[in-house]
C-alpha cells in the first residue's frame, strides 16, 4: 500500500526524521518495504496486514507511529460551514435493510464548480497510486486515503426524485458500473437507489448513471457504513474488487462514516465552492456500546516472558485510543470503533508487546515441567504384536484412521465394530476422512486390493493400530491387530490360492506369540465376512478376534480383485488373557510318535476333537498335530477322515514301544465310544 511520508507526519506533532518513522513502524509491524524520494516527500510501500484495516490509511499510520514514541498524534479537527437551508428540502434518504446498512450518512452541496483539482491535492493522490478524476471525485478519495473511510459522491440532479434507497437488489436487477460494464445483480446484492433504478453497488463502485460531470452543480456525498460479509459476497460474484471494498470487507469504523462525510463537504466546498446543506442525513446516529476489555499486568508480563513496564504499557494503549483505566494491577481498555481486530485479552497482549518489540524478549524456554504423554494400557502387548507379525513374515500397513461413511460402513458388520456407535468428524478435511474406523479392516483391504490390481502374485499384510467408538458422548479407544492374506502360498515349486486354513494357521500363530492360549474356533455369521467361510475365536465365552474370507459386497467397496482373507485380534482381550512365556527345560528324553486317523462326523469341530484325545491320553501326551483331512471315495459325505500326529514323551525315563501302543490302543477305545468315531 503506497503512502506519502510527508501526508502521514502532517497528523504528528514533533519532527520524527523519516529514517527514525520507518524504523519504528517497521519494529511495531507496519512494515515499511520500500522508500522513494519524489521531491521534497517520500512515496513508502507500506506492508499492512488484513486485520488491520484502521491503518490503511496516513492517520492509522500515524496513530502507530504515536504509539512507537514519534510524537503525539494531533486531533482531528473537522469544521463545516453550513448554509440555511436543511438538507431534508434537498434529499431523502430511506434505508430498507438496516442489517446490510447499520449507517448511513449524507451531506449536500449545492452550487459546485466541478474542474481539476489542485497541484497539492493531484501530486498527493498521484503518489498513492489514485488517478485524479476532478476536484469534488478527488476530495472523497483524499478522505478516504485520509482518514481510511470510503466515500461516493452522487449528481444530485441524477438522482430521480432527490432521493436515495438502500434496499437488496432485485433479481436480474442490471446496472452499468464506472467501469463501464454492465452487470446483472442478484436477490442477495445490497444497492444504493434512487426512486426507480440502482445507482451503486453498496460499498464496492457506483454507477454510471449518476456520477460527477463537468455540468454536475448539486453534489450528495454518501458516507456509510456496509456489513463486511454482504460486500465480500457479492464484491466476489461480480468479480469487483476495489478501494472501497477492500476496507468495507475488512470492517470499516461506524463512528468515522459521520466525520468522513464532514471532512469530505468541507474539502468541496474548499476546492469546488458551493454551499453545504445545514445538518447531515444519518440513517442510525446511535452507536452500540464500546467493548471493554480488562486484563492483569503481571499475567500480561508472565504471557510474554519477561517484564514488561507498566509506564509503556498505558502509554502504548493511550496512544492507540484504548483509553486504558487503572485499578491496582487491572487494566479495563475501551475498544475504540476503528478496532475491529480487538476481542480478547490477548489481543492487547499483542498490541503491547509489538511495541515493546519481539526482539527485546529474552529467548528462554519455559520452566515448567513438561508432563510425559499418557499411551493406553495394551501399549507393551502393541509392540509384541508387532514383532510376531514381522516373525510371522507379514509387512507392516500403516494406514488412515480417518475413513470414508461408506468405507466405514462396509467393514463394521462384526462383533468387534459394534461395540460403540461412530465417531464423526465435526469439520473433516474431504469426504473420505469424514469419520473414525472402528475396524482395521478397511485400511488393510484397501491395500492389499491395490497390490492386487497391480499385479502382486501374494499378499501378507498386518496392522496395529487404534479404533474408536462413541460411548455416552466420550471417545472411546482398543488397539487392534489385523491381517490380510491373498494370493499364492506355499513353496515356490508348488504354490496353490491361499485359502480359510492358511489365515486359521496364521492368527492361531500370532495368539500363541502374543501368549494366549485355551481359545475355541467357532462358526460366526458377519456381514463384513462370506457366508461359510468365517469364524471367532473365543476365549473364556469372550469374542476375541474373528477371521474368514472378505464378504463379495464389502470387496467390491475396495475392488478386491480375488479372494482376501482378514482376520482382526482384540488386543485388549488378548491383553486380558495373554500370560507371559515360561521357560522349559529341554527335554532329556527321546519321543514316540504316532499317527492316529479318526473318521468322524463333519460336523465334529476339529478343537473338540483335539480336546477329547487330550483328556483321554496318558499325561505324557506331549502335542497334538494335524497331518491330513481326507474326504472323497470310501469316505460318507457326511463324514471325514481327520489324521493327526501324537507325541508322547515321559520327562523322568524313555518310553517302550509297548507303552506307547498301550496307550495309544486305550486312547483309541475311550474315543470310540465318547465321540462315536471309527477308525477305519
Amino acid at each position: 500500500m503506497k503512502m506519502s511520508l510527508a501526508w502521514i507526519q502532517s497528523h504528528l506533532e514533533g519532527s520524527a526524521s523519516a529514517d527514525e518513522l520507518a524504523k519504528r513502524l517497521t519494529e511495531c509491524g507496519m512494515n515499511v518495504e520500500t522508500r522513494e524520494s519524489v521531491g521534497d516527500d517520500e512515496v513508502w510501500d507500506v506492508d499492512v496486514t488484513t486485520n488491520r484495516p484502521d491503518a490503511m490509511n496516513h492517520r492509522g499510520l500515524a496513530r502507530e507511529a504515536a504509539a512507537a514514541a514519534c510524537g503525539p498524534l494531533k486531533p482531528l479537527a473537522v469544521k463545516v460551514a453550513e448554509g440555511t437551508t436543511p438538507v431534508g428540502q434537498a434529499a431523502k434518504l430511506t434505508v430498507e435493510d438496516a442489517q446490510g446498512c447499520p449507517r448511513y450518512c449524507a451531506r449536500v452541496v449545492r452550487g459546485v464548480k466541478v474542474g481539476p483539482s489542485p497541484a497539492w491535492l493531484a501530486e498527493r493522490l498521484e503518489r498513492c497510486g489514485v488517478r485524479p478524476i476532478n476536484n469534488v471525485v478527488d476530495a472523497t478519495n483524499y478522505v478516504l486515503l485520509d482518514v481510511g473511510h470510503p466515500l461516493h459522491a452522487f449528481d444530485l440532479a441524477f438522482l430521480k426524485g432527490q432521493e436515495i434507497r438502500v434496499r437488496r437488489a432485485r433479481a436480474g436487477e442490471p446496472i452499468t458500473t464506472l467501469d463501464d460494464v454492465e452487470r446483472k445483480l442478484t436477490a442477495e446484492d445490497l444497492v444504493i437507489a434512487d426512486a426507480s433504478r440502482a445507482v451503486a453497488v453498496a460499498g464496492i463502485m457506483g454507477a454510471a448513471n449518476s456520477e460527477i460531470a463537468p455540468s454536475t452543480k448539486d453534489v450528495f456525498i454518501e458516507s456509510a457504513y456496509f456489513d463486511p460479509r454482504s460486500v465480500r459476497l457479492t464484491a466476489r460474484r461480480l468479480g469487483l474488487k476495489t478501494e472501497a471494498s477492500h476496507r468495507f470487507e475488512r470492517g470499516a469504523d461506524r463512528a468515522m462514516a459521520r466525520t468522513a462525510v464532514d471532512l469530505a463537504a468541507e474539502l468541496i466546498v474548499r476546492l469546488a465552492g458551493g454551499e453545504v446543506a445545514a445538518s447531515v442525513l444519518d440513517s442510525n446516529p446511535d452507536l452500540p456500546a464500546p467493548c471493554e476489555i480488562p486484563f492483569s499486568l503481571s499475567r500480561l508480563s508472565a504471557f510474554v516472558g519477561c517484564e514488561i513496564p507498566r509506564e509503556l504499557t498505558l502509554r502504548v494503549l493511550s496512544a492507540l485510543e484504548l483509553a486504558p483505566h487503572v485499578a491496582g494491577d487491572t487494566v479495563t481498555c475501551t475498544v475504540p470503533p476503528h478496532r475491529v481486530d480487538l476481542e480478547l485479552a490477548e489481543d492487547l497482549y499483542e498490541e503491547v508487546l509489538r511495541h515493546f518489540g519481539y526482539e527485546n524478549v529474552p529467548s528462554v524456554l519455559p520452566s515448567e515441567a513438561v508432563k510425559p504423554g499418557t499411551r493406553l494400557g495394551t501399549w507393551p502387548l502393541t509392540e509384541r504384536a508387532r514383532d510376531a507379525l514381522a516373525a510371522a513374515g507379514a509387512a507392516e500397513a500403516f494406514t488412515y484412521a480417518f475413513v470414508a461413511e461408506e468405507v466405514e460402513a462396509a467393514t463394521a458388520g462384526s462383533p468387534l465394530a459394534g461395540r460403540g456407535a461412530v465417531v464423526a468428524l465435526e469439520n473433516p478435511l474431504s469426504a473420505r476422512m469424514a469419520v473414525m474406523r472402528r475396524s482395521l479392516l478397511a485400511g488393510l483391504a484397501d491395500g492389499a486390493g491395490g497390490n492386487l490390481r497391480r499385479g502382486a502374485e501374494r499378499v501378507l499384510l498386518g496392522e496395529v493400530g487404534r479404533v474408536f467408538f462413541e460411548r455416552d458422548g466420550r471417545v472411546a479407544e482398543q488397539e487392534r491387530l489385523a491381517v490380510a492374506i491373498a494370493g499364492k502360498v506355499g513353496p515356490w515349486d508348488a504354490p496353490r490360492q491361499a485359502d480359510f486354513l492358511d489365515l486359521k494357521g496364521f492368527v492361531e500363530a500370532l495368539l500363541a506369540e502374543l501368549g494366549v492360549s485355551g481359545t475355541s474356533w467357532r462358526h460366526s455369521t458377519a456381514a463384513v465376512l462370506a457366508l461359510g467361510e468365517q469364524a471367532e475365536v473365543v476365549h473364556d465365552g469372550r469374542v476375541i478376534a474373528i477371521a474368514g474370507r472378505l464378504a463379495d459386497a464389502a470387496a467390491a467397496v475396495f475392488d478386491v480383485p480375488s479372494a482376501l482373507w482378514v482376520a482382526e485380534i482384540d488386543l485388549d482381550a488378548v491383553a486380558a488373557a495373554s500370560h507371559a512365556p515360561v521357560f522349559e527345560p529341554l527335554p532329556r528324553f527321546p519321543a514316540v510318535t504316532a499317527d492316529l486317523t479318526v473318521r468322524h462326523k463333519l460336523a465334529l469341530p476339529y478343537d473338540q476333537l483335539v480336546a477329547a484325545i487330550t483328556a483321554a491320553a496318558p499325561p505324557w501326551l506331549e502335542v497334538v498335530l494335524p497331518v491330513v483331512r481326507y474326504r472323497g471315495e470310501g469316505v460318507a459325505p457326511d463324514e471325514v477322515k481327520t489324521t493327526v500326529r501324537l507325541t508322547y514323551r515321559h520327562s523322568e525315563r524313555s518310553l517302550t514301544q509297548d507303552e506307547v501302543n498301550a496307550a495309544h490302543f486305550a486312547l483309541m477305545d475311550k474315543l470310540g465310544r465318547e465321540l462315536a468315531v471309527s477308525f477305519s
